[in-house]
């Protein structure tokens, strides 16, 4: 059994290795393995979310609507859009492009950390009012 504080950061050790060796590593090897360490953090990371998640998902004032399974990876795909663009291009155009994709993807999982409770977050208690 894997000690807690190793256990808990494994997901986001996948997502750093993988995205390391997608930019740093030359040979298509390197690269498809990058790709598939990456994709096992992002599904670990949901799977534990999804897991540990305390409220229900609520869809009721969306717009539109898309399926979860491609909602829950957005960030991830976002990510990994821009180390994808990072990598492979070298204009800067494609620089701020994947800046923009890197900071959305950033910014959809620190807005499903603030706003989702999880098992492990303090529930606030109720307040009591007494008649």
């Amino acid at each position: 059994m894997i000690i807690k504080p190793i256990y808990e950061i494994l997901p986001s050790l996948y997502l750093a290795a993988g995205s390391s060796s997608v930019i740093w590593i030359d040979s298509t090897l390197g690269v498809a393995g990058g790709v598939l360490l990456f994709c096992l953090g992002s599904l670990i990371w949901v799977m534990r979310s999804n897991f540990r998640r305390l409220d229900q998902a609520d869809h009721a004032g969306k717009r539109f609507n898309i399926p979860e399974s491609l909602y829950e990876f957005m960030p991830f795909l976002f990510i990994g859009l821009a180390l994808s663009l990072a990598s492979t291009q070298q204009s800067i155009a494609a620089y701020a492009i994947a800046a923009l994709c890197l900071y959305r993807g950033c910014s959809l999982l620190y807005m499903r950390h603030r706003y989702r409770r999880h098992t492990w977050q303090k529930v606030p208690s109720a307040v009591k009012t007494s008649n």
